[in-house]
C-alpha cells in the first residue's frame, strides 16, 4: 500500500475515536484542527497485533513527520486529511 500524504503536501490533524468513543491518540488533542506540512514519512509493518493475536496478512501504517506552528510532530495516517485551499 502506498502513502496517501507526500512530502510538502499540506494537511490537518483530525482526531480518531476508538469503538468506546475515546480519543484514540490523546496526545495529539492540542494539534486537532491545525494544519502543518509534511517533512518526512515512514512506514511500519504490523504482524502482530498488541494482544498478540498474528494478522493473516501484515498491515502496513504510515507515520508522518508534520511540522506545525514551529514544532515538529509525529503523526499517524489516520489522523490526517489533505487541507482544501
Amino acid at each position: 500500500m502506498a502513502s496517501k500524504y507526500i512530502e510538502g503536501q499540506k494537511v490537518k490533524i483530525v482526531p480518531v475515536k476508538d469503538q468506546h468513543m475515546h480519543l484514540k491518540y490523546p496526545e495529539l488533542e492540542p494539534y486537532v484542527s491545525k494544519s502543518g506540512t509534511i517533512v518526512d514519512y515512514y512506514s511500519v509493518l504490523l504482524k502482530e497485533l498488541p494482544s498478540g493475536e498474528v494478522l493473516d496478512s501484515p498491515r502496513e501504517n504510515y507515520i508522518y513527520t508534520v511540522s506545525i506552528e514551529d514544532e515538529v510532530e509525529a503523526i499517524p495516517e489516520e489522523c490526517l486529511e489533505p487541507c482544501v485551499d
